[in-house]
């Protein structure tokens, strides 16, 4: 095993402005981290070294997060992210959520299951009670000391400070409880059931409900206004409701969804809120600022291959508090960025069960370029088309940060970069000056979208390719990787042209090892277990940590 002419430069740390948002997530088979305990009647996740919050912080009106059923938390607007439940063996999906006000979140489970993050505490779980029906919301007391879960029959648990006002756990329902929501101190609730019936409890005032009105769809979601004096009910087609002080301020019902509406959030002062959809597209109304959203550009229809691992679909959001990210103490997360290479890279040394989480966000057929067509040297005559969503490959990569939060990201591209393709309406190579400072400024944009949420980037080098790819192309945007590299004290490189061409020149086999496939461009799982892991690995090794310091 070797990983000769490897590379790397000290990691350091820098900052981010006005990121690009979205990207593709395949997680398969992640062994539990570190940092979960059992607490009382549930489990307790204290996330990766999850950190607090400052306690003097205050959601914004453009902080959010966004929750799936994995527990998967995609911060926005400066949201501070302080764990998750990605790599929990969870016992059933994660329904809600609910965010402290000192900074941190509560995450829960159908079976009442409590995950808890940042300055949240752990007040106890239903985890291990035998449920008449599933839990399928929550809501935290207003000093952060407690909070309430529901489960469908409008049956009521209270954990810290939170008071039992009463249920509906012995009323028998027209239609289930999908949502609750407390009021601005704390001493009452109200349920809500997808027919919009509405139930008060404490010093809950009941303002109305939809219960005797034929909905086009149910009713999925509600939210109180900061002074408790009235609330929002939301239906799957993002349809609102206003009741009590309560302002209407805009809704998606006349609009045609990809996916329904599963949860809305209000802002601090109550003039705005977001829905979210079950695909994480966000739709903000009133001073609600739009932060971003956490669809994928990979996800069917806009890539046509269906994802073999499919997303989790979204199910809240909570306007979180603005804070660091956390810092990754535990098992390190390692994802890989790029076109075909590293999407195999990825997937080989998955295979090898690494030292650390692997996610594989890369794109066969995509490069960081705008996705036009290319003249491959293996074929010049006839033009290749890349699907339509390789022009969000930004989008994608922020994806893959945003909800996968890594440590370490491996970039990996090159051959779309040195193909013959349509730029300024003409075919042109790296040969042009204009062409190779786009793609130069495109892999700076990646190794910053890469850092955005504090994680080092390690910048692969590019091996030559027996397809006809002139092998001083090749050499070209390997020295724009040099060039980029030197620019952030954070990035490193990976000299994988040193190990699959020694003597520069290409080789199939190296020291004994079939490193090739027969098409002249893609790696074995051969290479990657004996010539390219190893080094990787000391490299990943060596800048996790340091570069990853709790502030993004």
């Amino acid at each position: 095993m070797r990983g000769r002419g490897r590379r790397t430069r000290p990691a350091g740390t820098a900052a981010l402005a006005g990121l690009v948002l979205a990207g593709v997530l395949l997680v398969t088979g992640l062994p539990s981290g570190p940092g979960i305990a059992v607490a009382g009647s549930g489990l307790r996740a204290v996330g990766r070294a999850a950190a607090a919050s400052p306690r003097d912080a205050t959601a914004t009106d453009g902080s959010y997060a966004i929750i799936d059923s994995a527990g998967g938390v995609m911060t926005f607007g400066g949201a501070g992210y302080a764990g998750d439940t990605l790599e929990i063996p969870l016992q059933k999906p994660v329904v809600g959520g609910a965010a402290d006000p000192a900074g941190g979140y509560w995450l829960v489970a159908s079976d009442g299951g409590i995950f808890t993050f940042g300055h949240a505490s752990f007040w106890g779980s239903a985890g291990s009670i035998a449920l008449n029906k599933p839990v399928v919301a929550m809501a935290a007391t207003p000093d952060g000391g407690g909070y309430w879960l529901v489960a469908s029959d409008g049956g009521v648990f209270t954990y810290g400070d939170a008071r039992f006002f009463g249920s509906t756990g012995s009323i028998a329902l027209n239609k289930p409880i999908v949502g609750m929501a407390a009021t601005a101190d704390g001493g009452g609730y109200w349920l809500v059931a997808s027919d919009g019936g509405i139930f008060a409890f404490g010093d809950a005032r009941f303002f109305g409900s939809t219960g005797s009105i034929a909905l086009n769809k149910p009713v999925v979601g509600m939210a109180a206004t900061a002074d408790g004096g009235g609330y929002w009910l939301v239906a799957s087609d993002g349809g609102i409701f206003t009741f009590g002080d309560a302002r209407f301020l805009g809704s998606t019902g006349s609009l045609v969804l990809n996916q329904p509406v599963v949860g809305m959030a209000p802002t601090p002062d109550g003039g705005g809120y977001w829905l979210v959809a079950r695909d994480a597209g966000v739709f903000t109304f009133g001073d609600a600022v739009f932060s971003g959203s956490a669809q994928s550009p990979l996800h069917p229809p806009l890539f046509p291959q269906p994802l073999s691992n499919p997303i989790p679909p979204v199910v809240s959001i909570i306007n979180d508090v603005p804070g660091p990210q956390a810092t990754h103490q535990g098992g390190l997360r390692v994802a890989f960025a790029g076109d075909s290479l590293s999407l195999y890279e990825g997937q080989y040394v998955q295979e090898t069960s690494p030292p650390y989480f692997v996610d594989d966000g890369a794109a066969a057929g995509c490069g960081f370029t705008d996705g036009a067509p290319s003249l491959p040297w293996s074929n010049p005559s006839t033009p290749y088309y890349s699907p339509g969503a390789c022009a969000l490959w930004a989008s994608q990569l922020q994806w893959l940060v945003s909800r996968f939060h890594p440590d370490v990201t491996v970039i990996q591209t090159g051959y779309w970069e040195t193909q013959n393709r349509l730029y300024d309406g003409t075919y042109q190579s790296l040969a042009n000056q204009d062409y190779s400072s786009y793609i130069a400024a495109n892999l700076a944009e990646a190794v910053q979208i890469a850092h955005s949420d504090g994680g080092a980037v390690i910048l692969s080098t590019s091996p030559y390719f027996a397809d006809g790819t002139p092998f001083d192309l090749v050499t070209a945007y390997n020295q724009i990787v040099e060039s980029v590299a030197s620019r952030f004290p954070y990035v490193s490189i990976d000299d994988l042209y040193a190990v699959l061409d020694p003597g520069g020149n290409y080789a199939s086999v190296v020291d004994g090892i079939q490193a090739r496939t027969s098409d002249g461009v893609h790696i074995t799982q051969a290479a990657v277990d004996d010539l390219i892991e190893p080094a990787l690995n000391q490299i990943i090794a060596n800048v996790a940590g340091a570069v990853y310091a709790g502030d993004a």
